[in-house]
């Protein structure tokens, strides 16, 4: 009896050391053997994307997909996806735009960094709601996949990209960067060894950034003097402070001497051709004479 007890045990403990040594066999070589189905040389072998960051703001969108299985290093194959960008106040839409057949390939690393600008103009201080929703392409028609979303409150954002300076004035070139029309000011600030001179203000042009750029000018009040000067414009309202300083240099400019211009009377030089035509006169007149005598 007690011969059968210990054979039962001892075929349960191996019975059960098999089936652990089984179980840990599958869960360490599970990945291999899923692995094995995919060609070595890591290339795709089905399609899949992941939304790896999203944002939204009164410039626009931007929206990063990878192409690969992070954890398992498979990229996946290229593929068309088409994008449609929506921007939403109090739930109601005031801009779509689909983008189709946007190729998404592994490219290098396999992340593909999408942007878009819309066309709305924005109010400053307001909230919205911005989303990128991904149709993903399956036997050459395109399916919804997944949306991602963000809300922001939209604002001015501008930028000053040229400045110019001389004896007459100064410029500056201003470009928009949000889709909230721009509202500030301008101020030009004329300085010569740190000494304030001249300041200038004026209206920032109400553009956004669907907008070109825009040239503003001022005079100063007087032509300035010979000297090296810098001209400070400060481009200032709600949310936004930009300031861009430059240089320029006054030089004297060369007066011109205007010619004089010789009287034939000064001169002592006859004037071409005229002292032929006295001859001429004279000769006529003498011819006259006698012919009246006779």
């Amino acid at each position: 009896m007690a011969i059968d007890t210990v054979c039962k045990r001892t075929i349960t403990a191996g019975l059960s050391l098999f089936l652990l040594l089984n179980a840990f066999s599958l869960s360490a070589f599970g990945a291999d053997s899923v692995n094995s189905s995919i060609p070595s040389d890591d290339s795709a072998y089905f399609t899949r994307v992941y939304v790896d960051g999203f944002s939204v703001n009164s410039n626009g969108f931007k929206l990063i997909l990878r192409t690969y299985e992070r954890h398992q290093e498979v990229h996946f194959k290229p593929f068309l996806a088409d994008i449609e960008y929506v921007l939403m106040a109090e739930g109601r839409v005031i801009y779509s735009k689909r983008v189709e057949q946007v190729p998404l390939s592994p490219g290098s690393g396999g992340e593909i960094e999408l942007d878009h600008h819309g066309h709305a103009a924005l109010e400053a201080g307001k909230n919205y709601t911005g989303m990128a929703k991904i149709y993903l392409y399956s036997k050459g028609t395109p399916e919804y996949y997944l949306t991602a979303s963000s809300n922001f409150t939209a604002r001015n954002d501008a930028d000053i990209t040229e400045v110019y300076g001389d004896s007459i004035g100064a410029s500056a070139t201003i470009k928009s960067k949000s889709m909230v029309p721009l509202d500030a000011k301008i101020i030009f600030t004329l300085r010569q060894d740190g000494r304030i001179i001249e300041t200038k203000e004026i209206a920032a042009p109400s553009i956004m950034s669907n907008d070109k750029e825009k040239t503003v000018n001022v005079l100063w009040n007087n032509n300035l003097n010979e000297g090296t000067y810098m001209v400070s414009v400060l481009l200032g309202g709600n949310d936004i402070t930009v300031n861009h300083d430059k240089i320029f240099t006054v030089e004297i400019r060369a007066t011109a001497t205007p010619k004089s211009t010789a009287q034939p009377g000064n001169s002592g030089h006859s004037i071409p051709g005229f002292t032929l035509v006295l001859g001429i006169l004279a000769i006529s007149t003498i011819v006259l004479i006698r012919r009246r005598r006779r």
